[in-house]
């Protein structure tokens, strides 16, 4: 099966109301460590913002809602055509295969995406290349080693790499430091995505203390800002 068929596979299999809740969750914490971005949005000339793998553009929608100049891609052309309904300005697009993002964004953003590539290195690169002049990036990834993942594992429920398992990469803390480091980025920001589903916001607010002490095990997946990393000359 060719890429954009398992992709549109992928999608059609998706829980939509789960998966809609919690892209637009994602986007709303990345809305937070861009908060000086977002800023900018007030001006006569938007911010433009760009996604990498928006899937059906639930994301997008929250960044456009909140003054983004917005456009994206995705593999999927069945997301793609889903994500053009809503009114957003996307391309059916291979990024391991041609260009990441037109050059001059602002920000870029990756949600849940970089575990999914083959080579997810160049794609960084890439994407440090398309945000010149001060540009952020903003990447998800997935926390395969949560406390419900964990558990799953225990009784023989779930196992990462598996058959079943869409995920290539499988990163913890160190392993996703060293992709950035080896992409020249440096980490400006983090926040968490908590285990508890969106749709149950009293029982999230309550795991939060759980979640700042133990991200490792209430996280779902960390969001985090990234930029091209500043060398301090020395004499």
């Amino acid at each position: 099966m060719d890429t954009a068929s398992r992709y549109d596979s992928y999608w059609r299999d998706r829980d939509e109301g789960r998966t809609r809740a919690r892209s637009r969750s994602r986007a709303f914490l990345a809305l937070r460590l861009l908060e000086e971005v977002a800023r900018d949005t007030t001006a006569s000339s938007p911010a433009r913002l760009y996604e990498i793998g928006c899937g059906p553009g639930w994301a997008l929608e929250v960044f456009r809602e909140a003054g983004f100049e917005v456009g994206g891609c995705d593999v999927s052309p069945a997301a793609v055509d889903r994500a053009r309904e809503l009114g957003l300005d996307v391309s059916c697009r291979d990024v391991e295969n041609g260009p990441v993002a037109d050059a001059g964004q602002d920000v870029i953003v990756a949600l849940e995406v970089l575990e999914h590539l083959e080579e997810p290195l160049p794609v960084l690169r890439e994407m440090c290349e398309a945000t010149p002049g001060g540009g952020r990036l903003v990447v998800s990834l997935p926390n395969e080693y949560h406390l419900v993942s964990r558990l799953a594992k225990l009784v023989g429920r779930s196992n990462p790499g598996d058959e079943d398992d869409p995920h290539l990469h499988h990163f913890g803390r160190s392993s996703a430091q060293r992709l950035f480091e080896a992409a020249g980025l440096e980490v400006l920001g983090r926040l968490d995505d908590s285990i508890v589903p969106p749709r149950l916001p009293v029982l999230r607010w309550l795991f939060r203390p759980l979640l700042a002490v133990l991200p490792g095990f209430f996280s779902l997946a960390p969001v985090l800002l990234l930029s091209a990393r500043v060398e301090v000359a020395t004499r």
